[in-house]
């Protein structure tokens, strides 16, 4: 499934397509495959706590992929991207903290 998702996404993306790959990447299909499977080993709570995560680091992901996109013109696709995961570590590494 995360295959097909990636290689959908990569050929609309390279047909001028963005904003419909970038809906194709962002369809709940892993997550919702993972809120199953977590109701079923864990229940109700772990899917609450999941779903809670998931919403905790929003904001950062919000931050990796705004890195990515103003940098990737001026400092390139491999140095944008590395330095949005580094943003994205930060930030949750932050949160993380914030939350303990």
């Amino acid at each position: 499934m995360a295959g097909a998702t990636v290689a959908l996404s990569t050929y609309l993306a390279g047909r001028g397509q963005g904003t419909l790959s970038a809906f194709v990447s962002n369809l709940p299909l892993l997550t919702g495959l993972t809120f199953l499977l977590i109701r079923a080993e864990g229940g109700s709570d772990a899917v609450r706590e999941y779903a809670r995560g998931l919403l905790i680091f929003t904001p950062p992901w919000l931050c990796y992929v705004a890195v990515v996109m103003l940098g990737t013109g001026r400092i390139g696709i491999f140095k944008s991207v590395g330095l949005g995961i580094l943003v994205y570590i930060i930030l949750s590494g932050i949160l993380l903290g914030a939350k303990l």
